[in-house]
């Protein structure tokens, strides 16, 4: 299936590119009551392995060209490199956050 044309971003001279479609969306509460809205596929610092953490990390999977990945925060890169990597799009200190909800 081809990516939709808003998922694809000319970024120099190489591409960036969702690796899984339209990301989730999350609603994050604040402990002073605000929400913020943050589109990613994934989470981290939620669960009891990553409970200690000091930050939830949220993520997306991208497939990005070589060269440019130094210019994001890769946050997971599989065994053999490649084009895919996680990207952390949005990071909040754990004492900030009240809750995390995805929103369906």
């Amino acid at each position: 299936m081809p990516t939709p044309p808003l998922c694809r971003q000319p970024l120099g001279f190489g591409f960036v590119e969702l690796a899984a479609g339209a990301p989730s969306h999350w609603v994050v509460t604040l402990v002073d009551g605000s929400q913020v809205d943050v589109w990613a596929d994934s989470v981290t610092g939620q669960s009891e392995k990553t409970a200690h953490d000091e930050y939830l990390v949220f993520g997306v999977l991208m497939d990005i060209d070589v060269d440019l990945q130094e210019q994001f925060e890769v946050t997971a890169r599989p065994r053999f490199p490649g084009r895919r990597v996680e990207v952390a799009v949005a990071r909040f200190p754990r004492s900030c956050v009240r809750d995390v909800v995805t929103v369906a």
